[in-house]
């Protein structure tokens, strides 16, 4: 049986009893997430241009815009709700990917419009997270990362749209072929800088998602291998694919990760911001320097959204570079779509940009560590890449300096230099790793995922302040997160 036949048969299966109440939990408090950046993206010219659109364009039909309310036909309503919810980068993210886009959006909807129930469709957003979750995770070492991966979403929603509209197994396993046969792939040119095109990231990938289920409906085929050739998917989608990423459905659950964004701006930011928010609001004129520790991860986006040319300050040039969004934070003690209106952000931005040229980012190898010491504690993650080998490991690491050659975190000596914070991640990688594995025998329920981040402010006068966090307060193994994802939506 194939891998997509695997995952097919599984996703169908799947109902409401068989997932666990705290996953359920969490499920509920991922859609109170999207919902929350959904409603928050009006704020956003670029978003209302898109729902206006659909609007005008879309024609007649019984499915709903998440953001108003109003009814246009299911292709329209599809692209429209997986654009607006990417609005501000406001979104929630598990171990790996941001698929809420589409599998919590696609369900919403067309539960509503098939007259499915609320189980349904919690149902349908769990098993299309665990599957794009995976395909996540397995490409983690490639060309894309974060939002960046929109792929996941034809996997997401195929699966979350078959399942609403009854498929059954093989036909399931045809939507997520017929899904994934010309992924979509983002360029950063387009994601980086004063860009509206960057909040259909999500789009067209969710768009093909249900167009896939609604052809394998009518008995539509797809090639069944294409995880699974030697030229299929991860041929093009990964520099090293780790295929043990792809197993244990139903046992080790990857919503358990779920972490949702209290901070509109990048994942890979939300502890610093954190630490920066626990600070007392300051002035430019109050600071000499700021310097912020950080793990690969952030160091990575923050340095290639510094290739691109300075203008007026945007969202998205906040969202996802470090100085200015500590600088908001540590300016109005906060980081909200609000906040980054074209109005707010022009009466802030001579004050963001003096304090912004007073911080400095550095690379921490240290904090790499606890990440890695983290996700090997739930893991395995010797284990988890034990299908590549020394020399692929290496070669996957040169074609990604290629692809951020700005990232002071990805050379050799630094990648070395983190991992001996965990020694025992190292030890197993140079002792070699080919043995079984099962991810379902991993428990990821209480993984509150640490990308830290540390802060240090230079006062005029010579005083210092100081905060460090490992965990974002939104990561859903906290026991106060869900609250902070329905105050998100409220």
């Amino acid at each position: 049986m194939s891998t997509l036949e695997t995952f097919a048969r599984w996703a169908a299966e799947l109902s409401l009893s068989d997932i666990p109440p705290r996953v359920i939990e969490k499920a509920r408090a991922q859609q109170a997430s999207v919902l929350g950046a959904t409603l928050a993206g009006l704020h956003d010219p670029a978003a209302r241009k898109v729902v206006a659109a659909a609007v005008r364009h879309g024609g007649q039909g019984a499915a709903r815009l998440l953001a108003t309310g109003m009814r246009t036909s299911r292709p329209a309503a599809v692209r429209a709700n997986a654009s607006v919810s990417c609005t501000f980068d406001y979104d929630e993210i598990l171990l790996l990917g941001h698929p809420g886009h589409s599998t919590v959006t696609v369900p919403l909807v067309l539960g509503e419009e098939l007259g499915r129930t609320f189980g349904d469709a919690i149902a349908a957003q769990v098993a299309g997270n665990e599957i794009a979750g995976r395909l996540g995770l397995a490409t983690f070492l490639g060309p894309q990362n974060g939002q960046m991966i929109p792929h996941l979403h034809c996997a997401g929603a195929a699966v979350a749209a078959g399942k609403l509209l009854g498929l059954d197994a093989l036909a399931l396993s045809h939507a997520l072929a017929v899904a994934l046969a010309q992924p979509p792939s983002a360029l950063w040119p387009s994601f980086l800088g004063d860009l509206e095109a960057k909040i259909i990231v999500a789009a067209h990938g969710t768009a093909m998602g249900v167009m896939a289920a609604e052809l394998a409906a009518e008995g539509f085929t797809g090639a069944l291998d294409l995880l699974d050739h030697p030229h299929g998917f991860f041929r093009r989608f990964a520099f090293a694919p780790l295929p043990r990423a792809l197993g244990g459905l139903g046992r080790a659950w990857l919503s358990d990760t779920l972490q949702v964004k209290e901070h509109a701006a990048c994942w890979y930011f939300q502890a610093l911001l954190d630490a920066a928010a626990s600070l007392p609001r300051l002035r430019a004129a109050d600071v000499v320097r700021v310097r912020c520790a950080v793990t690969f991860l952030a160091d990575a986006v923050d340095a290639t959204e510094r290739l691109r040319p300075r203008g007026a300050l945007s969202a998205n040039e906040v969202n996802f570079s470090i100085a200015a969004s500590v600088a908001l934070v540590l300016l109005r003690g906060r980081l909200r779509p609000e906040d980054l209106t074209a109005e707010g952000l022009s009466a802030h931005e001579a004050e963001v940009r003096a304090l912004a040229a007073k911080i400095e980012v550095t690379h921490d190898p240290a904090l790499d560590g606890k990440l890695f010491a983290a996700l090997d504690r739930a893991l395995d993650l010797p284990g988890l890449v034990g299908t590549a080998s020394t020399l692929e490991l290496g070669r996957a690491l040169r074609r990604a300096r290629g692809e951020f050659p700005q990232a002071r975190g990805l050379g050799a000596g630094s990648l070395l230099r983190s991992l001996a914070r965990a020694p025992r991640v190292l030890a197993a990688l140079a002792a070699g790793r080919r043995r079984d594995y099962d991810l379902g025998a991993h428990d990821l329920a209480q993984l509150a995922l640490p990308i830290p981040g540390a802060i240090e402010v230079e006062l005029v006068g010579g005083r210092r302040l100081e905060a460090a966090r490992d965990v974002e307060g939104g990561a859903l193994a906290l026991p106060s997160a869900t609250a902070l994802a329905f105050d998100k939506l409220r």
